[in-house]
C-alpha cells in the first residue's frame, strides 16, 4: 500500500484497541482537531477502497507472527484452526449475507490463530477467510473457490502456511470437524493435533474397533489440575498407537448433484492420546481423544496443547460479544468487513503483546490499564483482554488530550467547572 493508505490503517488500529458496545460499534474517533464525521468518511473509504487488498492487510498481521513465533515460541509454534457464525439476520443493507446454518443469515468466518507452544497464548492471526453467498474473501490469495469444503480449504490454507518459512514448526490444531481420514492423508508433510471422534474406528495392533472402546483398555496417570468451567479438575492421560484406515467418504458432491464416491488410500498411523478430566470424587467431567502424528512430544505436552486451543474461541468472543461487537458492524458488503477484522485483529495483536509481557515496568502498565478501564477482576485474576481494551483506549485519550490542550488547560476547565470543590 501507498504511505497514505498506511498511515490511515495505523490511524484505523489504533481507533479499535478499545471495547465497544453493542449501540455504538462503529470505528472510535479519535480526539483529533477534524470532527468525528470526517474522521468517519475516511475509515469508510478505506474501507471500500479497492487497492486496500485483504492480501496487504493481512501483511502486517503475518510480520508480527513471524516476529513473535521467532521469540515467543520454543521448537514449536501452534496453529489453531477453526469457523465461525456471523449473524446479520437483521441488517438488511447487507445483500450478501446466506443462510450460514441452520437458520443463521450472515457470513462464515475462518481464522488460523498463532500460539506459543511456551505459554498458550494467542499470538496473530496467521490466515482469515470470509464466506458469503457468492464467493470467500482469504487473506492470503486473491481468489478462493467458495465450492471448496471446509477440510479441502483448510488443507490449501495449511500447505500454504507451510511454505512461508516460519522459525519453528508448525503444529497444526482442529476440532472434531479435522477428523477424517481423506483430510489427514492430505497431511502427509505436516505435523498436527486433532480431536478425534470417539465412534470413528481405528486399528489397535489386534482389533478394528472403535477408539472409545480402546481408550477403555489403556492405563490413565494423573497428569495435572486444570480449570474447566471455572471449577477445579484433575487431568488425566493415557495413549497408545492406532492405525486409521477406513476409507474416505467425501461429503462433496459432483456437478449433476451425485455425491463424491469413497475414496480408498494408504493407512494413517498415529497416536492416540486420551485426555480424561474428572472432579475430586472421580466423576468424569470431559474425555477428548486426540490424534497427532508428533512423535517427539509426550503425550500430556499434547494434551496441554489442545487444551490451549481455546484460545480461538476466546479470539471470536473478543471479536463479537467480549470486545469489538463485530456482529453489529454496520459496513454493507462483506469485503468491507473483511478488511475491519484484519484491521481489528492487529489491534488485538498489540493487547495480546501486553498481556504476554513479563517484568515489572510490564506488571505495572497491565495494573494501570486494568485500573482506568474501571473494570472489577475475579479474585486471583489479574486482568482480561476485554479489560486491557478499555484501559488502552483511555490511556490513549489521555494522550491525545495532552497533547492537544496541555495540562495546565485541562486543570483550568475543570476549575472553571467545579471551582474548588473536590470529586468524591
Amino acid at each position: 500500500m501507498e504511505r497514505r493508505l498506511e498511515k490511515r490503517y495505523e490511524q484505523l488500529v489504533r481507533s479499535h484497541m478499545y471495547t465497544q458496545n453493542e449501540l455504538a460499534a462503529g470505528i472510535k474517533a479519535r480526539l483529533k482537531e477534524d470532527v468525528a464525521f470526517n474522521q468517519t468518511q475516511a475509515a469508510w473509504r478505506f474501507l471500500n477502497n479497492e487497492n486496500c487488498t485483504l492480501v496487504d492487510l493481512s501483511k502486517p498481521l503475518l510480520k508480527v507472527a513471524h516476529e513473535l513465533c521467532r521469540d515467543e515460541c520454543n521448537e514449536y509454534a501452534l496453529v489453531a484452526h477453526d469457523w465461525s457464525h456471523l449473524s446479520y439476520g437483521s441488517h438488511k443493507s447487507k445483500k450478501d449475507t446466506y443462510v450460514t446454518i441452520k437458520r443463521n443469515i450472515g457470513y462464515e468466518l475462518q481464522t488460523s490463530l498463532l500460539l506459543s507452544d511456551t505459554h498458550g497464548g494467542p499470538l496473530s492471526i496467521v490466515a482469515m477467510n470470509l464466506k458469503d453467498k457468492n464467493r470467500i474473501y482469504s487473506s492470503y490469495c486473491e481468489d478462493r473457490t467458495r465450492g471448496l469444503t471446509h477440510l479441502e480449504g483448510l488443507s490449501k490454507q495449511i500447505k500454504w502456511m507451510n511454505d512461508q518459512k516460519f522459525d519453528k514448526k508448525l503444529v497444526h490444531i482442529i476440532d472434531r470437524e479435522g477428523d477424517s481420514i481423506g483430510f489427514l492423508r492430505s497431511l502427509e508433510n505436516s505435523f498436527w493435533l486433532i480431536r478425534g471422534n470417539g465412534n470413528h474406528q481405528a486399528h489397535d495392533g489386534k482389533n478394528h474397533r472403535k477408539m472409545r472402546d480402546i481408550a477403555r483398555d489403556v492405563v490413565f496417570t494423573e497428569e495435572r489440575t486444570i480449570e474447566l468451567k471455572g471449577k477445579r479438575a484433575i487431568q488425566q492421560i493415557a495413549e497408545t498407537e492406532i492405525t486409521i484406515i477406513r476409507t474416505a467418504k467425501p461429503k462433496k458432491k459432483k456437478e449433476d448433484g451425485i455425491r463424491v464416491r469413497p475414496i480408498k488410500g494408504n493407512p494413517v498411523k498415529c497416536r492416540l492420546i486420551v485426555s480424561r478430566v474428572i472432579d475430586a470424587n472421580k466423576n468424569e467431567l470431559a474425555i477428548w481423544y486426540l490424534l497427532s502424528n508428533l512423535l517427539e512430544v509426550e503425550a500430556a505436552q499434547l494434551a496441554l496443547w489442545y487444551y490451549w486451543r481455546w484460545s480461538i474461541e476466546n479470539y471470536f468472543k473478543l471479536m463479537k460479544s467480549a470486545g469489538m461487537q463485530l456482529e453489529s458492524w454496520q459496513q454493507t458488503t462483506s469485503l468491507a468487513i473483511a478488511r475491519r477484522i484484519l484491521i481489528a485483529s492487529m489491534a488485538c495483536v498489540w493487547v495480546w503483546q501486553i498481556a504476554h509481557a513479563t517484568g515489572p515496568q510490564a506488571t505495572e502498565i497491565k495494573k494501570m490499564l486494568v485500573r482506568l478501564s474501571g473494570r472489577q477482576m475475579k479474585w486471583k485474576k489479574e486482568f482480561t483482554y476485554p479489560a486491557l481494551f478499555a484501559g488502552l483506549w483511555n490511556l490513549l485519550a489521555m494522550e491525545d488530550m495532552l497533547n492537544s490542550y496541555g495540562l495546565d488547560k485541562i486543570k483550568s476547565l475543570v476549575s472553571s467547572i467545579f471551582g474548588d470543590k473536590r470529586l468524591v
